[in-house]
């Protein structure tokens, strides 16, 4: 694992771009908080009004048109970046690093894994939103036999299940709907569990954890990126409170945390790789992203109050990863045999 050398491209990228927001100061946290309607958002501790929190988050067609133009570079793939030798001002960066993400985690759990079984590799993504993780796997792995998608978001679901058709991977790709909290699957069925910026939303990480051991085969890997809880000097609890009423956190653990979850439920061998720089990177490419449709008019007629709002929420955003607020990075485990 090269976070070292990685750590250090990510800076020289920051530097090479001179993407700093050093002038614009936050917004206030409580002023961000007005913008929030916390019937939907608000942190309710009950699982069911959380769940319909997280579609109203991203199962609306104004949130799919933002993520799709302001994350997945007008594609559907709507994930954080890994941003090792890409050039953030080619046409597509943002994709391209999304994809790059995928891959990295792919490639690192098939090293862990070992050689694939002789019929082939059996795959759960856990929270796939538009399924962008899986059909790319698919595409690119032949190794892959099987690729099911479990989200809780019916039209993420919809164009998921039409691009697997579009792609002819229909009869190697399954979408179901569901949360990866209670997973419809039997136990000891696959030989990957994965998931990608999802896990974010659990209401309980141990339930999720454990679930994910539950339906993963003896010897198979569990692999995760998210955001996590940072441990900065002088972050407070309402700042992080303010977050969660914006992103449907209800269970914010930081990087050891999510290693201890993983190991109280049964996962062995667990490994959190420091990814923070790059989320750094995905955050400023928002934000330039968002400022580069304003300034153009808005052409797509993106929701203008949705657009206001996370310009102002992404500038904060960049300064609280530099005061530790967040992590981010990948947890990797294993199963045993």
């Amino acid at each position: 694992m090269r976070i070292g050398p990685f750590l250090t491209s990510s800076i020289a990228f920051q530097e090479r771009y001179n993407l700093t927001i050093n002038n614009m100061a936050p917004p206030n946290a409580e002023a961000v908080a007005v913008q929030v309607d916390q019937e939907i958002y608000g942190r309710s501790g009950d699982l069911d009004k959380h769940m319909e929190g997280v579609k109203a988050q991203y199962d609306t067609k104004e949130k799919l048109e933002f993520y799709a133009q302001v994350m997945g570079d007008g594609t559907a793939n709507i994930h954080f970046g890994k941003w090792d030798n890409v050039n953030i001002d080619e046409e597509g960066a943002y994709g391209k690093a999304s994809e790059q993400m995928t891959d990295y985690m792919f490639d690192l759990a098939t090293q862990l894994k070992g050689a694939a079984p002789e019929e082939g590799i059996s795959y759960v993504d856990l929270g796939s939103g538009t399924g962008a993780a899986a059909l790319r796997l698919c595409e690119k792995h032949s190794s892959i036999a099987k690729a099911t998608c479990l989200n809780l978001c019916d039209e993420q679901n919809a164009l998921a299940t039409s691009r697997a058709a579009d792609l002819g991977l229909s009869d190697r790709v399954t979408v179901v709907t569901g949360t990866y909290e209670e997973c419809p699957f039997d136990a000891d069925q696959f030989d990957v569990a994965f998931s990608q910026d999802a896990f974010v939303h659990a209401f309980s990480k141990k339930k999720t954890f454990s679930e994910a051991l539950r339906i993963t085969k003896a010897g198979g890997v569990f692999i995760f990126c998210d955001l996590m809880c940072g441990s900065g000097e002088g972050v407070s609890d309402e700042e992080l409170q303010t977050f969660a009423a914006t992103n449907m956190v209800n269970d914010w653990l930081s990087p050891e945390e999510n290693v201890k979850a993983c190991e109280e439920v049964g996962w062995k061998e667990v490994k959190f790789v420091d990814l923070t720089a790059d989320i750094r990177i995905s955050f400023q490419l928002m934000l330039r992203k968002v400022e580069k449709i304003l300034d153009a008019g808005n052409p797509d007629n993106i929701d203008e109050k949705l657009l206001e709002g996370y310009k102002s929420n992404l500038a904060n955003r960049i300064k609280q990863v530099d005061r530790g607020v967040f992590k981010w990075g990948v947890v990797h485990a294993k199963k045993s045999d």
